[in-house]
């Protein structure tokens, strides 16, 4: 959809807003006001209609007689009018841009020929509904308060039988709301949902109102590859490698380090095995479970995810759970967790306030109390920026999806629908996850004439024409070069724009230089000892710990560890190149976090610890800056104009991917290169929470089993 269309539809959408909303409250003020006067009439003719009388307290003038009925109409008319636009307002601000779309499996052309019928949003219906109702209770019952007839209000007080705590009185009528507003939305999503329901089985023709659905663009069908040049053997690269060479098509592999897997790696020090941050095998596509089932064969064992959050000395389960944060966290911490929800449910949704940074999408999702009980200091850790620096694209890309609902929707209906569950087990390569990246190294070169050459650091990449490049490349202190007709490259994007040939202008340059990085230094502490924790990871919340997240390797598998006597931890610790962390000796940076284990956390006596293995890895997390996304789109769109060149993976696209996430996308570009309409770049573009898996998720495209020909 170009820019002009999408011009007109934003105009169009304004303006249908405010007529629906004239409309509306025309409609909500004439069926309000007619039904009053009709009843007063008959009241009034037929005599009784004393609950009628009460409504003086509120229209002032109004009585059960002719002209009452005349005064009862204008009030009511009013009043409808209004909480009629109220209610359309409050639904058109939570649905957005969706609302005034038409589709039709694409097609717009029937909208005027057929039949159409309105499909509610059930979660902006429940908010419409409930917020207009505990505004209008809060409204009505400090009327009653300011006319100082609290004690009169005998009706008014009936309510607190159907909600606790009500009372005719300020702090009365903001319980009886929070009240109304959670009966009031769970009742309206469940109406909109049978509504749709039976819509869908009236109407299965129908154009739908609402729900709006871009048309898919026509993916590019590229010539077939003879030879692809892959940057990097990481998990994107030698994914796209594996499929290329499964189905005959040359591959030569540049790994600037020497030894495959990249930030899979598994290091192996005095019989343990420890991986650079905890890696789990998860994905909601089944097509490439099933891939990973082939290549791993028998070394895959099961894990039962526990993974928790520390804060405040205490521990939370993660994600988190209704249950567990409520026996934890106090009366007093759950009533300011409901508030901030409730206010930020107002505000984000209601009132459609704009998120812009990490704080407000997190604030969106859970409140503030919870931001900043669970998120805040460990993102802030993470990146070692403050949230309100930091994008909401990186939250949409973790966490889109997990909120209070969710959790209450785990919480209450966990074995009732479609979803399995929120990650409570996962697949794993029994001796590290690095694994994966050798067996597919293992297949890659068993084809003859392929080649993964290690210690070769990639120094330039020249553009000759379409399908037509040299890449250069150190080796032993030896420039070397070789030729293809596409790459794939898999290292730093920004590294990548600085080293092709013709070189970028000043602009794309200084985009380039200025994609930041975050980096990890991996304590492995060895100990003594048969288990520390039940954790597969702890993530902590606490500023005064060197390290930011733990996993015991042995509670994901027992191959981890020389014997069953002993055990690990293994601790990230945060930090940039050249910053005090950085700068610390790799003994002074382990002694900090076994005092941490011992002193501040009590997990382990000092004489219990064997050892410890420290490992420094450079630009492992990209960094999502407020201006991240305007640097990417100037790079890309560079990198693009060259015919044949590809990227991929996590600093191939700086894109915060999931390992699974980075070896989907290289084995779609593999397929695009073979020829296939495939877009690799849609992969961890998804609106649900990564850690939910769901039955029907998405399935982009058919891993075959082709096995591999060795000459």
């Amino acid at each position: 959809m170009d820019n002009k269309k999408e011009n007109i539809n934003s105009s169009f959408l304004s303006e249908a807003i405010r007529l629906n909303l004239k409309l509306l409250g025309f409609v909500f003020g004439s069926v309000a006001g007619v039904t009053l006067f009709l009843v007063t009439l008959i009241s009034h003719y037929m005599g009784g209609g004393d609950a009628l009388h009460l409504l003086s307290v509120f229209f002032v003038g109004y009585s059960v007689s002719i002209s009452g009925a005349f005064i009862g109409f204008i009030w009511a008319f009013l009043y409808g009018g209004l909480l009629g636009s109220f209610f359309y307002h409050t639904y058109a601000k939570s649905l957005g841009s969706k609302i005034a779309h038409v589709i039709n499996d694409n097609q717009e052309a029937n909208v005027f020929t057929k039949p159409q019928i309105l499909k509610l949003e059930s979660h902006s219906v429940g908010l419409a509904v409930g917020f207009s109702l505990s505004l209008l209770l809060v409204i009505s019952t400090n009327i009653l308060v300011l006319r100082g007839t609290a004690e009169e209000s005998i009706h008014a007080a009936l309510l607190s039988f159907y909600l606790p705590g009500y009372s005719v009185s300020f702090v009365g009528s903001i319980i009886g709301a929070l009240q109304l507003f959670v009966i009031a939305y769970f009742t309206f999503r469940v109406f909109s949902f049978i509504y749709n329901k039976l819509s869908n089985y009236r109407n299965n023709e129908s154009p739908r109102l609402v729900y709006y659905k871009p048309k898919e663009k026509e993916l590019e069908k590229l010539e077939a590859a003879e030879h692809v040049c892959i940057l990097g053997a990481g998990p994107a690269g030698l994914a796209t490698g594996h499929e290329l060479c499964s189905n005959n098509t040359q591959v030569t592999v540049l790994e600037k380090n020497d030894y495959v897997s990249g930030l899979c790696r598994t290091v192996e020090v005095n019989g343990y095995r420890f991986d650079l941050g905890g890696h789990r095998w998860f994905t909601q596509n089944e097509e490439l479970n099933n891939w990973f089932r082939r290549l791993m064969k028998d070394e895959i064992v099961m894990v039962n995810r526990i993974s928790r959050i520390y804060y405040g000395g205490k521990y939370f389960n993660y994600p988190l759970s209704i249950k567990d944060v409520v026996t934890k966290a106090g009366p007093v911490t759950i009533f300011l967790a409901g508030v901030t929800f409730f206010k930020a449910l107002i505000q984000y949704s209601v009132f459609d306030k704009q998120v812009v940074n990490m704080k407000q999408a997190y604030t969106k999702q859970f409140g503030s109390k919870l931001y900043e009980m669970f998120f805040k200091i460990y993102t802030e850790k993470v990146w070692g920026k403050p949230c309100e620096e930091l994008s909401s694209d990186w939250v949409s890309q973790r966490s889109k999806g997990l909120n209070i609902m969710t959790i209450l929707r785990e919480a209450i209906a966990h074995s009732k629908n479609r979803v399995v569950s929120l990650v409570d087990e996962f697949m794993y390569p029994r001796l590290g996850f690095a694994r994966i990246c050798e067996r597919l190294a293992e297949d890659i070169t068993a084809v003859k004439g392929n080649e993964i050459l290690l210690n070769s650091t990639v120094t330039k990449v020249t553009y000759h024409g379409p399908r037509d490049f040299e890449v250069e490349y150190t080796q032993d202190g030896e420039t070397v070069s070789v030729k293809t007709d596409s790459v794939v490259s898999t290292i730093p994007l920004g590294i990548l724009a600085q080293i092709i040939v013709p070189s970028a202008d000043e602009k794309v340059l200084a985009a380039a230089r200025s994609m930041e990085f975050r980096d990890l230094i991996t304590v492995n502490v060895m100990f003594n000892k048969k288990q520390v924790s039940k954790d597969t990871w702890l993530y902590l919340q606490d500023q005064d710990l060197i390290f930011g997240r733990l996993h015991e390797p042995k509670n994901w598998s027992v191959d981890m560890v020389p014997d069953d006597d002993h055990t690990s931890l293994v601790l990230e610790v945060f930090c940039t190149a050249g910053d005090e962390l950085w700068s610390l000796s790799d003994d002074e940076v382990a002694k900090r976090c076994v005092d941490d284990l011992v002193d501040k956390l009590n997990f382990v006596e000092r004489d219990e610890v064997d050892g410890w293995a420290v490992i420094r890895t450079r630009q492992a997390y990209p960094v999502y800056d407020l201006q991240y996304g305007e640097k990417t789109k100037i790079v890309n769109d560079f990198v693009e104009q060259f015919e044949g060149l590809h990227i991929a993976g996590r600093g191939g696209s700086f894109r915060y991917n999931n390992s699974d996430h980075s070896i989907e996308m290289g084995l779609m570009l593999g397929r695009k290169i073979l020829g296939y309409p495939v877009d690799h770049m849609a992969v961890n573009t998804e609106s649900t929470y990564h850690e939910e898996k769901n039955l029907s998720g998405p399935q982009r495209d058919h891993y075959k089993s082709k096995k591999i020909v060795v000459d």
